[in-house]
């Protein structure tokens, strides 16, 4: 998909999102359902349209006060910032001190004023910005949260505005955790076992498992560590 046309995927969803008339998961669901034959989204735009929008939500008190200082449509510099920020977690996961990813394709969808104005956000430091920025949550939700957790407060927020890991659960009538393991990790592809769960993998990168040998054979589906273990709580049989 040319990358203007994947910006204006990225603006349109992000305003759908921020209606906040769903929830996140089923809107970008929906969207994708229906973009299915209007649209060329295969796994790489699905991704970034998923990650855009979600970073959105994760930091959208910082990203509106950012949009501030550009122009144009609101949602569309949000998107911007949205891709932005996926381009930089992408960059870290290659490499730790990274401070920000790729923005070649991501410059042929933007105007010369936009790029110059996410270069400007880019060099923003954290000292220009308020709490509320840092921490994205509503005052009333922040308030509570420091009053309960006192010094816990910073970390959990942190946690909060990261992506998640892929968990998979291995097919132990057809392979063993441990096996799965070595051939993830041979194939360059993060992996570590889930802390409670026997059966469970965790990948933070969040590969695309579609073409993998090890999905396409069922040695492994997708199932978070959560509900692994309430199949072990319960007993379930087939």
């Amino acid at each position: 998909m040319h990358p203007k046309a994947l910006l204006d995927a990225c603006t349109e969803l992000t305003r759908l999102l921020l209606r906040f008339e769903h929830p996140a998961d089923s809107v970008v669901s929906k969207y994708f359902r229906d973009q299915r034959k209007s649209m060329d989204l295969g796994p790489r735009e699905r991704n970034v349209l998923a990650e855009t929008v979600y970073n959105v939500l994760r930091q959208k008190l910082r990203f509106e006060h950012l949009a501030k200082s550009g122009t144009g449509v609101r949602e569309r510099r949000l998107a911007i910032l949205g891709w932005a920020a996926h381009l930089d977690a992408q960059a870290k996961q290659q490499q730790p001190q990274a401070q920000h990813g790729d923005r070649g394709f991501m410059k042929a969808a933007m105007s010369e004023m936009e790029f110059k104005w996410l270069s400007d956000c880019d060099a923003a430091t954290e000292d220009d910005f308020l709490a509320p920025h840092k921490h994205n949550l509503p005052a009333w939700l922040a308030e509570a949260l420091q009053s309960q957790l006192g010094d816990d407060f910073w970390p959990l927020v942190e946690s909060l505005q990261q992506t998640a890991g892929l968990d998979v659960r291995v097919n132990t009538l057809q392979a063993k955790r441990a096996e799965v393991l070595t051939q993830l990790q041979t194939s360059g592809i993060q992996a570590v076992a889930t802390p409670f769960s026997p059966w469970g993998i965790r990948m933070p990168g969040k590969p695309n498992l579609s073409k993998l040998a090890l999905f396409e054979q069922g040695h492994i589906e997708v199932q978070d560590e959560g509900s692994q273990l309430l199949a072990l709580l319960v007993d379930a049989k087939r």
